[in-house]
């Protein structure tokens, strides 16, 4: 199970025994402070990995246990997929909205790094790179859910799914550059920052093409 690191927003990602209960899954921490447990306090939305395959749930603390919760699993009906597509769109403007954030930064940098370049833009990539491997994260157990609703979209999250790993791949590379050691050059830091840009500014417009109109009830985008 994945859930959201209470304090930091860093995926979190636990072992944990679930017992199927008709169309949920009850999970019991081994006491109050368990992470996991106090994490889906903080923030109830969890990813649960069901025999290898992700599952999008929400957590509802059991009223006869301190430490239970029941993880019902994601099912999308019409109300729930406009909610779901409405819900995307804002995410992807948050995620638009950090990167302009560190493109400013990085506008405002000299031609050569300097320590505090180095931290402010750092600072931006954990915020920005957690915030979007949860994101990730999320969709990717929806997209379970969304696929048995609508299986014509099963070519385009494929894709997407897909695409999650390419951009999980291009974010460890910016972040080992903002890691390295000795003079931070922002030429190349610019070119390595666009690179990830423009890839998730493709995905995230291919994600509202193919996703949002079928989620809205308005038809499946031809291949």
């Amino acid at each position: 199970m994945t859930t959201v690191e209470a304090g930091t927003g860093r995926p979190r990602t636990t072992s944990v025994a679930c017992r199927r209960q008709g169309g949920r899954y009850l999970a019991f921490a081994p006491d109050v402070d368990s992470a996991w447990y106090q994490d889906l306090l903080d923030s109830p939305q969890a990813t649960l990995e069901i025999d290898g395959v992700p599952h999008a749930a929400y957590a509802v603390p059991l009223e006869d246990t301190e430490r239970g919760v029941a993880l019902h699993l994601l099912e999308v009906d019409a109300a729930r997929g406009r909610a779901i597509a409405d819900q995307l769109l804002v995410h992807h403007g948050e995620l638009r909205e950090a990167l302009a954030d560190a493109r400013a930064e990085l506008d405002g940098a000299p031609v050569s790094g300097r320590p505090a370049v180095r931290r402010e833009l750092l600072g931006h990539c954990v915020t920005f790179c957690n915030g979007l491997r949860m994101h990730h994260l999320r969709e990717d157990g929806a997209f379970t859910a969304i696929e048995k609703a609508h299986p014509g979209l099963a070519p385009a999250l494929n894709r997407l799914r897909e695409e999650h790993e390419t951009v999980s791949r291009a974010l460890l590379d910016l972040d080992d550059l903002l890691q390295g050691k000795g003079e931070l050059e922002t030429a190349a830091l610019r070119e390595e920052f666009e690179r990830v840009a423009k890839g998730l500014e493709a995905h995230f417009a291919y994600e509202e093409a193919n996703l949002v109109p079928a989620l809205r009830g308005e038809g499946t985008p031809s291949p």
